[in-house]
This record gives C-alpha cells, sequence and structure tokens, in this order.
C-alpha cells in the first residue's frame, strides 16, 4: 500500500483548557469527548484520488488518553465512491500505516464506520463542520499577545497531527451518534495535515 494526502484538520473537545491530553495529562473531565475532522486538498492512494473529500471520527476517551480504550466512530465523505472509500478507510484507521497507524492501539471499540454527508467549511481562521444530524461544530483560532498572530504548539507529545497546531475555541461542539455530548467555548485546534506512506 502507498498513500500521500494533505489538507486542512481541526479537532474539538470538552475539555476547559487547551487539551492537556496533548501533554500527557489527565483530561479536564471525566472523560475526552473530541470530534477530529480533515479535509483532503490534494492527495491519492495506490493511484485513487482523494482530493476533496473528508473524514471525520468522534472519540470518547478515558481521563487519561494514554489509558487507551478509547471508543470511536468513523464517517466517511458518502460523496466517495467505492474505491476512495476503501482508501479512505484504509488511511484513516490507521490500517494503510502511517502517523495515524502509531494511535490505532489506543482504540479499544470501534463502534462503527459509517457513510455520511460531510460539509467541512474554512473561512481564515475559523472552521465548521456538519455530518448530518450527528456531529455540528464551529471552531475559531486564538491570537497571542501581540493581537495577530495564532497561538502555536508544535510537536506535542501526543496528537493527530505532526504539523504545529493552532489554538482555537470552539463556539458549538455536538456528538449525536453511538454515544452523545454537547458543550461549547472550550478546547480546538486547526491546523493542516499530511500524512503519508
Amino acid at each position: 500500500m502507498s498513500f500521500k494526502v494533505e489538507g486542512d484538520y481541526f479537532e474539538a473537545c470538552t475539555c476547559r483548557a487547551s487539551c492537556p491530553c496533548i501533554m500527557l495529562s489527565p483530561a479536564t473531565e471525566d472523560t475526552c469527548d473530541l470530534v477530529l475532522a480533515w479535509h483532503i486538498t490534494e492527495g491519492q492512494k495506490d493511484g485513487v484520488d482523494l482530493g476533496g473529500l473528508n473524514t471525520v471520527m468522534a472519540i470518547r476517551s478515558p481521563k487519561q488518553m494514554t489509558d487507551g480504550n478509547w471508543v470511536a466512530a468513523v464517517y466517511l465523505d458518502d460523496r466517495a465512491t467505492g474505491a476512495q472509500e476503501e482508501a479512505l478507510r484504509a488511511i484513516f484507521t490507521g490500517a494503510a500505516g502511517g502517523h495515524l497507524a502509531g494511535l490505532a492501539p489506543l482504540i479499544g471499540e470501534v463502534t462503527g464506520i459509517e457513510r455520511a454527508p460531510v460539509a467541512f467549511t474554512v473561512e481564515n481562521g475559523s472552521r465548521s463542520l456538519k455530518v448530518g444530524d450527528l456531529v455540528e461544530a464551529e471552531v475559531s483560532q486564538l491570537t497571542g499577545m501581540d493581537g495577530s498572530s495564532p497561538i502555536t504548539i508544535s510537536n506535542p507529545l501526543l496528537g493527530a497531527v505532526t504539523q504545529p497546531m493552532r489554538q482555537a475555541k470552539s463556539s458549538a461542539l455536538r456528538y449525536d451518534g453511538f454515544f452523545s455530548f454537547s458543550t461549547e467555548g472550550r478546547n480546538a485546534f486547526i491546523a493542516d495535515f499530511a500524512y503519508q506512506a
């Protein structure tokens, strides 16, 4: 198998502050509930073009993420052809190798992998997401004390991306699927992503 994909990424979770999980510390709540979203701007797997497609994952982890036993649900863009769906499934579950393969052992249960309509919107420092009636998320990046530059975190101890993350904050975050949570005004990160294997 060989693939290379890149694009836009964001995540939002229930932690009250910048997610302590990336520093291998406990979440601020009893669980860390989060939504991760990827929009592929360009890329392919084994010659199958994946540009323009989206993938979303909802996760419920224990308070200490490194304890594993995450519960995860994956949503694949319903515009994908059969070959594209197979490629997305392999890449974003870690089955095809690459960075996400290193996180896959932390997942104890995959409750479902489903096709769904995914709307991923990029607007300057904001991102929004809708996955049918299941997921709704809106986040905006924060600026530092200089009033113009984003707050960035590079090379965290745990993360779904290896590129620098820009600190953001959610104005909405809801998931009603295999489990449920809803919050706002909590932690979020925006980043570019690039995976290959």
